[in-house]
């Protein structure tokens, strides 16, 4: 079973997106209160990790740490429209999705 990082802004939208990874197969993990996400991105592996496009970690060289590990870094957006998140991610040439999305969209950028 895969390990997925979700790193959300706002607790319920994580917790959203761990229901939607479970749906999958997969295990959601999520950052502790005092964790950056570069330190856990280098101390745990992960198939994938999904990334908030607005979340203060969320940078080019945290993106490109991601992609470092083997892991499929997905930015999304809870408040963005799909052009906007999708504009992002062209240029870091990742996927991205915008929230609300169903969950067959959702399993489809995990599978690596």
């Amino acid at each position: 079973m895969g390990n997925v990082l979700i790193v959300a802004r706002e607790e319920m939208v994580a917790a959203l997106l761990g229901l939607m990874v479970e749906l999958r197969g997969l295990r959601p993990s999520f950052l502790a209160r005092e964790q950056s996400v570069a330190d856990v991105i280098e101390t745990s592996a992960f198939a994938a990790v999904v990334i908030d496009c607005d979340h203060p970690d969320c940078t080019a060289k945290l993106l490109a740490s991601i992609r470092k590990t083997g892991a499929v870094p997905i930015l999304f957006s809870p408040f963005r429209m799909q052009s906007e998140v999708g504009e992002v991610a062209a240029r870091h040439g990742i996927r991205s999705f915008a929230l609300p999305t169903d969950p067959d969209t959702f399993g489809r950028m995990l599978e690596t």
